[in-house]
């Protein structure tokens, strides 16, 4: 299937990736952006393997899950394409995330 991301999934990336950078290395970042993509990938091959995390129940948009390592990538199923709205950090408040997802959902 065909990905597309998200502005707000595009940025999160490449926040995340400058903040591994800078914290721990760019070796840290280069293995944290292949993990990324690699899950990318696997969601193109096989779009169900993220769990359902939130259903927005106003427009019936369903969000998955794929964790990858300390992150995790978020991702809707829209007829023929994957769409990738957030990277997020697993260490956040889950209800921003959810907050967050309402608003992609209205956008879609």
């Amino acid at each position: 299937m065909k990905v597309r991301w998200s502005e707000r999934a595009a940025a999160e990336f490449a926040e995340t990736a400058a903040y591994v950078a800078r914290e721990f290395g760019r070796q840290a970042a280069i293995k944290m952006r292949n993990g990324i993509n690699e899950a990318v990938a696997s969601i193109s091959q096989f779009p169900n393997i993220g769990k359902t995390s939130f259903t927005d129940e106003e427009t019936c948009t369903e969000f998955r899950e794929l964790p990858c390592r300390l992150s995790s990538v978020i991702y809707s199923i829209y007829k023929d394409e994957i769409y990738i709205v957030s990277i997020w950090s697993n260490r956040q408040d889950r209800a921003k995330l959810y907050s967050a997802l309402k608003e992609e959902a209205k956008g879609m």
